[in-house]
């Protein structure tokens, strides 16, 4: 069996799981696996670059979402999403890619995927099931529903939920594990203090701060937390934008209390996660999940519109929280500061959410054989 996992490349958010997919695969069966970005396999540069810009557009203007989201998921843009695959360009690249890769099956980590292959492959002739795989976890969007899909893959009951109620077939939605990403899963776990000796870092409490697929975050929180005297190290996880690097240089001669540790994009996140007391940056549901898994409390600084839906998730359970407000922001992280013990193991049980991503890899084989 071969099977393609396709992302968008649109920061990380699609592509981390359609990689941990497609490792776990060629290490748990030892054979050829395609892993791909659509537009390439339907030759849209210029989708992609619409796509990219306002993926990046919203990371940098968070607060104008809930009035752009709606007029993007909406049904005049699937109904132009789902013609573009009827351009003779595309399609043709698309089954000259079919002819030379002879996937046996399909997944999609982007909704754009699962809107657009399932017919354009049915027209062209070919049997190839098309599964989608809801990175948002607790979502997907109106334009990603298509009961063409063999099925549509959500990690949270909400999510399952939430699919069901924009317009997808009860019996075509499936609970399934959430794909963690290969060094995670298959790492042997550390305590706080050997992470960080192994690190270089300091033993002191720890923030992760993820930078984002796009490496755009606001950093004024540093300074709000570094007037309150708290003796806290924050790792910045991720490659900065220039316009970031230039913030972040303006910023620390006027640091005094905390340590900032900038590593930019690593290979090894887990050990950094281990190394950690929190974990903050812009909502992403990988790196949100990733720290429920590790059981971490999230702190979610930017959220972004379609993450609305996992509020909820967190706060309910106080695993995390949601808020935009720099000065809110630092009074969540002195609290968590001076009593860490509020938050335990405990909170991250019952949440009805599985971690594996060889679980879900044996899913997606019975489904596909079913």
């Amino acid at each position: 069996m071969k099977p393609a996992f396709l992302y968008v490349n649109a920061g990380k958010g699609h592509y981390i799981p359609a990689k941990a997919m497609y490792d776990t695969y060629l290490d748990g069966y030892g054979e050829s696996a395609i892993l791909a970005n659509l537009f390439d396999i339907i030759s849209s540069n210029f989708m992609q670059h619409v796509i990219q810009e306002n993926w990046r557009h919203s990371l940098k203007h968070t607060a104008t979402q809930p009035y752009t989201y709606p007029v993007i998921d909406n049904p005049v843009n699937r109904f132009l999403l789902r013609h573009i695959i009827n351009n003779r360009k595309h399609t043709k690249a698309l089954k000259a890619w079919l002819e030379m890769e002879k996937p046996d099956l399909i997944v999609s980590t982007n909704f754009i995927g699962g809107l657009i292959l399932p017919n354009a492959i049915e027209k062209l002739g070919y049997d190839i099931p098309v599964f989608q795989y809801a990175a948002d976890c607790v979502a997907t969007p109106r334009t990603g529903v298509n009961n063409k899909l063999k099925y549509m893959y959500l990690a949270t009951e909400r999510g399952v939920e939430n699919a069901i109620e924009n317009g997808m077939e009860r019996a075509k939605v499936k609970l399934c594990p959430f794909p963690l990403q290969y060094k995670i899963e298959n790492s042997e776990s550390m305590s706080k203090e050997e992470a960080r000796k192994k690190l270089g870092l300091d033993d002191i409490f720890t923030i992760a701060f993820s930078m984002g697929g796009e490496g755009i975050s606001r950093l004024g929180i540093l300074e709000e937390v570094d007037k309150r005297g708290l003796k806290i190290q924050f790792v910045l996880l991720g490659n900065l934008t220039d316009v970031t690097k230039k913030e972040l240089g303006d910023i620390l001669p006027r640091i005094r209390n905390l340590k900032i540790v900038a590593p930019g994009f690593v290979s090894n996140v887990n050990e950094y996660l281990y190394a950690s007391d929190m974990t903050m940056g812009k909502a992403g549901a990988n790196s949100v999940m990733e720290s429920i898994y590790l059981k971490r409390f999230t702190l979610v600084s930017d959220q972004l519109y379609p993450f609305e839906n996992s509020k909820p998730l967190l706060e309910e359970h106080n695993i995390g929280r949601v808020e935009n407000n720099i000065k809110r922001q630092a009074e969540i992280i002195e609290s968590l500061y001076k009593d860490p013990g509020q938050i335990r193991d405990e909170n991250f049980e019952n949440l009805g959410i599985t971690f594996s991503c060889r679980a879900f890899i044996e899913m997606l084989i019975a489904d596909y054989n079913s």
